[in-house]
């Protein structure tokens, strides 16, 4: 059993995905990162590994979000969650909050803040 933290990106904008993967790297942790362009493909991913952060996109093709948050933290009660949104609306957000989301961030997203969630989240240590 391995300790280094696994994050399963959830995003059907492949673009996305792929900025959010190269930036986690930059962090100089070992990290597990896997990556799924719908809910339903990252549930699968979910039944194969303990997740510790989801990054979900809260508008997702199929099962939303929240939903894929509930299923996760179902198998999986630690998980912490961000959300990405392209909705500011106060309903979506109180949702997400609600839903127990440590963060949300709009798109574009601000990587800075994002990364610092991301070592919040998962208690890393900030290594430089």
């Amino acid at each position: 059993m391995s300790s280094t933290p696994c994050i399963l990106l959830v995003d059907d904008q492949r673009d996305i995905v792929r900025l959010l993967h190269s930036t986690l790297q930059t962090l100089g942790h070992q990290l597990d990162i896997v990556d799924a362009p719908s809910g339903e493909e990252a549930l699968l991913e979910a039944s194969r590994r303990k997740v510790d952060l989801l990054v979900s996109d809260y508008l997702l093709p199929g099962i939303s979000g929240v939903e894929l948050m509930r299923k996760v933290r179902v198998r999986n009660p630690d998980l912490k969650i961000i959300f990405i949104s392209g909705m500011t609306e106060r309903k979506a957000r109180e949702e997400m909050l609600g839903a127990g989301a440590v963060a949300i961030f709009d798109k574009p997203i601000p990587l800075a803040d994002f990364l610092d969630a991301v070592e919040r989240s998962l208690g890393l240590v900030r290594t430089i």
